[in-house]
């Protein structure tokens, strides 16, 4: 009994040693997987992030029309058939369809939010909003004559003029959840 005990510490060890040796790597969860990206640098590669999850962490401006996250070190960066847009990126909910480009499958994650508006009330308590940077993930989608055409359940078809409030946002953040907010390093209080 004592051998097979033994033989079976002895085996462990050298199992464990062979994979200390062969560099195997833990697997990482899916959202590591995920880019964080600020606005400026998923809007000078679009069609790199166009359709699929990313995390963006910016600036915000937000009214009761709507908020968006703002690139403000690259303005006019996004250009269209010489339309200079906004240097922007909309937000919106999985359930707004009429402006969805890509196909959705996933939910806002409501408590994720209530978490996020938690910290937010924290910080708001000694930083102005210009100082707060949000982080967010969430399908992107960005503006293209070709990607902006849609036909309605008539099987009419349409354009959709841009995003966001007024149609002026050149790309969209479909939400999935809200996943942080923190001081902005460069903020004059």
């Amino acid at each position: 009994m004592i051998t097979r005990i033994v033989c079976l510490l002895l085996s462990s060890a050298q199992f464990i040693t062979a994979l200390q040796q062969t560099n195997i790597k833990s697997v990482r969860p899916e959202k590591d997987k995920i880019p964080t990206l600020t606005a400026c640098e998923v809007l000078s590669h679009p069609s790199e992030y166009d359709g699929k999850i990313v995390r963006i962490r910016d600036r915000v401006l937000g009214t009761h029309e709507g908020a968006s996250f703002v690139g403000e070190s690259c303005p006019g960066i996004y250009v269209t058939d010489g339309k200079v847009w906004p240097s922007a990126i909309a937000w919106t909910m999985p359930t707004d369809l009429t402006f969805i480009l890509h196909k959705v499958d996933f939910q806002f994650d409501r408590q994720s939010a209530k978490a996020l508006d938690k910290k937010y009330r924290t910080l708001r308590k000694r930083l102005p909003d210009r100082c707060l940077e949000y982080t967010y993930t969430g399908m992107f989608e960005s503006w293209s004559k070709q990607t902006a055409k849609k036909i309605d359940p008539k099987g009419t078809q349409y354009e959709i003029p841009g995003f966001g409030h007024l149609s002026e946002s050149p790309a969209q953040l479909v939400l999935k959840s809200a996943d942080d907010i923190t001081a902005s390093v460069n903020c004059k209080r």
